[in-house]
């Protein structure tokens, strides 16, 4: 049965008037979703929060790291090399994930 039919069925039987009905369902559903979007919310904003915190001690960490380095006189390459060592890995994910796609695109022409 489509939303219209059923609309018309109910205004006939209850003489309720469609717009009156969705008024109706939708400040129920506020009344009830209400707590709980609050609730969303303000844990999406602590998440946030933490997500601040966690990104402003790692750009500290790496500033005294590199002042650590910088005052032994040479930035040392192995460090740097293992700090690099998860975004090489992501890149190579990503070109075999394109040359995928690039033998599926020549396959399918």
């Amino acid at each position: 049965m489509g939303m219209e039919k059923f609309y018309r069925t109910v205004r006939k039987k209850f003489g309720v008037d469609k717009q009156q009905m969705k008024q109706e369902v939708v400040e129920e559903l506020r009344e009830e979703l209400g707590e709980e979007i609050s609730y969303i919310e303000a844990e999406l904003k602590q998440y946030e929060r933490l997500v601040a915190e966690v990104n402003h001690l790692l750009t500290v960490m790496r500033k005294n790291r590199i002042q650590e380095r910088s005052e032994e006189g040479q930035i040392k390459m192995d460090r740097f090399e293992k700090d690099i060592d998860p975004l090489k890995s992501k890149l190579e994910e990503l070109e075999e994930s394109m040359k995928e796609r690039l033998e599926e695109q020549k396959a399918y022409s």
